[in-house]
């Protein structure tokens, strides 16, 4: 069986996702959250967190909105580096992160906050209304006090991980009204965040179809 895996590479992902899919059946999760789950299952090879996946609105809808292309905050380089270069093309999005900024770094400075904060309100100041956070809780409280003083956010993608505020941060984010997906509880990372951006445009894309 390795053998076979060595010389097709491209199989592994496939037995992936079909050993993710039958145990996922027994776990009652929704087929509209399913695209999703399976990916981030897959990243994390933890299917502990199957359940922890929230959506405030139909996973094809927040995925649409991503699918509308345009730049997208990432609070941190490892997240807009791991959203895949032929979706992200496809969909005409753009990743960015401003988070080792020289800009952002003063105004960090100036304001007191973190740099994470700081790239917030850089982010909104040039437009940008689609936001995904893999590290920062203290950048997703920004985003939504931002959003609570009428700042327009278009959709948001939340898995900052973390034992001070991470979780609480993903709450709020969910009583928000805003559209969004998240990892529930403290669990998270860059990783799981650029594989649901990217379960996102795979979705959207493939119902354009």
């Amino acid at each position: 069986m390795t053998d076979t895996y060595l010389h097709h590479p491209e199989r592994i992902e496939e037995a992936s996702l079909d050993l993710i899919d039958s145990v996922l059946s027994s776990y009652g999760i929704t087929e509209d959250l399913l695209p999703l789950v399976r990916r981030v299952v897959h990243a994390s090879a933890d299917f502990s967190l199957a359940n922890l996946v929230t959506a405030t609105r139909p996973l094809v809808e927040i995925a649409r909105l991503f699918a509308e292309g345009g730049p997208l905050f990432c609070d941190v380089s490892m997240v807009a580096s791991g959203i895949s270069p032929g979706l992200r093309q496809k969909a005409g999005l753009n990743p960015l992160s401003y988070i080792h900024d020289d800009q952002v770094s003063r105004l960090a400075v100036q304001s007191g906050q973190t740099r994470a904060m700081a790239a917030i309100d850089r982010a909104l100041a040039e437009g940008i209304t689609l936001f995904a956070f893999g590290n920062a809780p203290t950048a997703l409280f920004r985003l939504l006090d931002r959003a609570a003083e009428g700042a327009p956010v278009r959709a948001v993608v939340a898995m900052p991980v973390g034992f001070v505020g991470a979780a609480e941060s993903k709450e709020r984010l969910l009583f928000s009204g805003l559209p969004a997906l998240a990892l529930r509880g403290p669990r998270g990372g860059s990783n799981l965040c650029a594989a649901a951006v990217n379960a996102l445009l795979r979705l959207a894309l493939d119902k354009t179809r």
